[in-house]
């Protein structure tokens, strides 16, 4: 893991090619650590305990617990999970709307330890006088004396054995995740069955995203010019809404920050457009912001940075609170920042505030870029808006709830340009994600903390009576 991340700190693209590899090392000892605690968990439990049950479902019950806990209350949120790999495959990850990634990781770790049953669990091991999920320890006598006694046939408990075997569930559990996941990947809203492309397909609206520098290039940021510059030419375009990627420019004081906005909420009113300006604001207290300037020229959203990244963004973090618009054209717009969206928790007030569009600048450096944009895009799955990505040296593009959207658009942005992109105009889709949150993952926590409490009351009654 050390080695997959050693450019993670790389900003400058003239610096070390490997800056602060003890900072790697070391974050991917303390990750690690999760691991290790629900090991040792399972070895504790198995240790005392053999039912097939625990040792199926302790792992990834606990592990999916503890690393929604990580996620939700640690400071790098979900960016390292176990299913990074995986977020890529949309059948499988489209299960996200359900359970969010926490389910992506449950699945993951539970195809592991069901892989572990193949051998483990005999045949013969099932009679009509034993549990179906019974001691695996056995012993072949008695498994024999079992079949003397027993009225079912062996063929027939072989049968009922192999059903309900860990890896026979496990498969009807990935056949069902991969049909809902499938059917919502390649069925749009209202296009089933064999219907056309106009009957179907919501109206689009054109919208921009200029490319800033971030505060690799300083001098470029302040200089406001340019990204008005840019900005005209995607009205000239035909854009309706316009965003700026993450940092594009920066402002000294609050005497600057004030005409800076003066200017950028006449610029909205003159061109009729809705405009989201980024920008460090430096004095009296360091801020990460995006103002979304509605058409008429109001601010409709006033946001600061909610969670730094750490190690890079040393200013205060902002309130976790999701703020959100109305608009005529676009519906309910929020917003949140780069590093924001490897926050489940927060993302999903997306949820509960009924947005439909969710707006992304970003700033991303080194090799990061595009894991950056296959992780956070899952957010749009799990809440069912459509996502606005603006990114400097990353990802930006247009993101459906579904992973492979017919309006799925992506183009690799660097410095100092500017796109436009055709935006779907439609509403949020209603996930169960949305409804329960990280339920799931607590239901997960609580079956593995009983689990847990029980084995050591049994091993504690076992000690007393010894």
């Amino acid at each position: 893991m050390s080695l997959a991340f050693l450019g993670n700190f790389r900003v400058l693209a003239d610096g070390p090619r490997f800056p602060a590899v003890w900072v790697m090392f070391l974050a991917s000892m303390l990750i690690h650590t999760l691991l290790l605690a629900v090991l040792f968990a399972e070895k504790y439990v198995l240790s005392r305990k053999h039912c097939i049950r625990t040792r199926v479902l302790l792992f990834p019950c606990l592990w999916t617990g503890l690393w929604t806990l990580s996620s939700r209350y640690g400071a790098i949120g979900d960016y390292p999970s176990m299913s990074t790999a995986l977020v890529t495959w949309p059948d499988f990850a489209q299960v996200a709307s359900i359970g969010g990634r926490p389910l992506l990781d449950f699945l993951i770790a539970l195809f592991g330890t069901s892989i572990l049953e193949i051998d483990s669990l005999p045949l013969q091991c099932l009679s009509s006088n034993n549990e179906l999920f019974q001691d695996s320890s056995i012993t072949a006598a008695s498994n024999n004396e079992d079949d003397n006694q027993n009225t079912i046939p062996l063929r027939k408990r072989q049968f009922i054995s192999l059903l309900i075997h860990p890896v026979t569930i496990l498969s009807g559990i990935m056949a069902l995740a991969l049909t809902y996941g499938g059917a919502n990947v390649n069925i749009h809203a209202g296009s089933f069955y064999q219907t056309s492309y106009p009957q179907y397909i919501p109206k689009t609206e054109q919208v921009g995203c200029v490319v800033g520098p971030g505060s690799e290039f300083p001098d470029l940021q302040v200089q406001h010019d340019i990204w008005f510059n840019h900005s005209a030419s995607l009205v000239k375009a035909g854009a309706k809404l316009i965003i700026w990627s993450e940092l594009t420019t920066s402002v000294k004081d609050m005497d600057e920050e004030f005409e800076f906005l003066e200017r950028a909420k006449k610029f909205a009113s003159i061109h009729k457009v809705y405009l989201g300006v980024t920008y460090a604001a430096v004095d009296p207290v360091g801020q990460n912001k995006l103002v979304f300037i509605t058409k008429e020229g109001n601010i409709g959203i006033d946001y600061n940075k909610a969670y730094p990244v750490p190690g890079v963004e040393t200013q205060p973090a902002g309130p976790s609170i999701l703020q959100y618009v109305d608009t005529e054209e676009f519906g309910r717009i929020g917003g949140g920042i780069c590093f924001d969206y490897n926050f489940p928790h927060f993302i999903s007030q997306a949820s509960s505030l009924k947005v439909d569009l969710m707006l992304q600048p970003s700033w991303t450096w080194g090799p990061i870029g595009t894991y950056h944009q296959q992780t956070n895009t899952l957010r749009a799955v799990e809440n069912g808006f459509t996502l606005f990505r603006c990114v400097s040296q990353g990802v930006s593009g247009i993101y459906e709830p579904t992973l492979n959207g017919i309006f799925n658009q992506k183009v690799a942005s660097i410095n100092a340009e500017h796109y436009i992109f055709s935006l779907p105009l439609q509403k949020r889709v209603a996930t169960l994600y949305g409804y329960i949150g990280d339920s799931f993952s607590f239901i997960c926590l609580a079956f593995s903390a009983v689990l847990l409490l029980l084995t050591y009351h049994s091993n504690k009654r076992r000690l007393e009576l010894h």
